[in-house]
């Protein structure tokens, strides 16, 4: 083979290489999934029960925040299906951020107070979105939220005494 051949050659497989950069960033790139649901609390103790309904087209909102205040690096909006379930796609590590899910429209209008008592006043579900923390997968689950109906059911009273809970004491 010449010495013009192998320059060819040479600078072909460096131009070949070259082109392959931009996929194989793309490929080590994280990707999450934020897996949740949201629910209305008919019951209006704040938290998932038996009682509780799936709610079909809430919307939530996923945030990721730097250190500074105020400072919003991510920002994505996603919506229940027909279970009450959502699953929101996320590119990229965000591990020097705080990221979580909150409520942003009920989807009933006899549903649609978001709650501000006691443990339940700012609800939302906070998520690890980074590689670098020893969860394995790309699955990330969020704990579920509710909405809660602005009067209980009747059948809670049942619940609640079952559940020994005396609903005068958060």
């Amino acid at each position: 083979m010449s010495g013009l051949k192998r320059i060819e050659v040479f600078l072909f497989a460096g131009v070949l290489c070259l082109l392959c950069l931009p996929g194989v960033a793309r490929a080590t790139a994280p990707e999450f999934f934020v897996v949740g649901e949201v629910y209305c609390e008919v019951c209006r103790l704040n938290f998932i029960n038996k009682l509780s309904e799936p709610m079909p087209g809430a919307k939530v909102k996923l945030e990721c925040k730097g250190e500074e205040a105020g400072n919003i690096t991510y920002t994505q909006e996603g919506e229940t299906n027909e279970g009450g379930q959502y699953r929101l796609k996320v590119e990229g590590d965000h591990e020097e951020e705080e990221c979580g899910i909150t409520l942003v429209k009920s989807s009933r209008a006899d549903c649609n107070e978001i709650p501000d008592e006691g443990w339940a006043s700012k609800p939302s579900s906070l998520i690890t979105l980074t590689k670098n923390n020893g969860f394995h997968g790309s699955s990330r689950y969020a704990n579920p939220l509710g909405f809660t109906k602005k009067k209980a059911n009747p059948e809670c009273a049942e619940l609640i005494k079952e559940l020994e809970i005396n609903p005068d004491h958060p």
